[in-house]
């Protein structure tokens, strides 16, 4: 398939390509495709939805801990390795700088 884009969408594919966020172009246009099919499922469901004067149309989003999930998903393990075991417990001292609370 060729596709013919016009010079001010297809510069910045390229130079995401470049550099090296994408490792082909065949990459960054199924990334671009997988976001269409998104976008025209999402205005399908949309427009399936009955139009009553009394209801403003649903927008179908995720529940956040499903958003959450999916960027979990995304962060190796070898990151969440590196966080401090006591984070939640030592907040003040990993965000503000305040000295580590006793531990009990």
């Amino acid at each position: 398939m060729t596709i013919q884009l016009p010079e001010n969408l297809e510069s910045p594919i390229l130079a995401a390509v470049d550099s090296g966020r994408y490792a082909s172009l065949d990459d960054a246009m199924a990334d671009a495709a997988a976001l269409l099919v998104q976008r025209l499922k999402q205005e399908q469901v949309t427009a399936e939805q009955p139009a009553t004067g009394d209801e403003p149309a649903a927008k179908v989003y995720k529940p956040i801990w499903e958003v959450a999930d999916d960027i979990r998903k995304n962060i190796p393990a070898e990151e969440w390795a590196k966080l401090p075991a006591d984070g939640a417990r030592q907040i003040d001292h990993y965000i503000y700088g305040s000295p580590k609370r006793p531990t009990a």
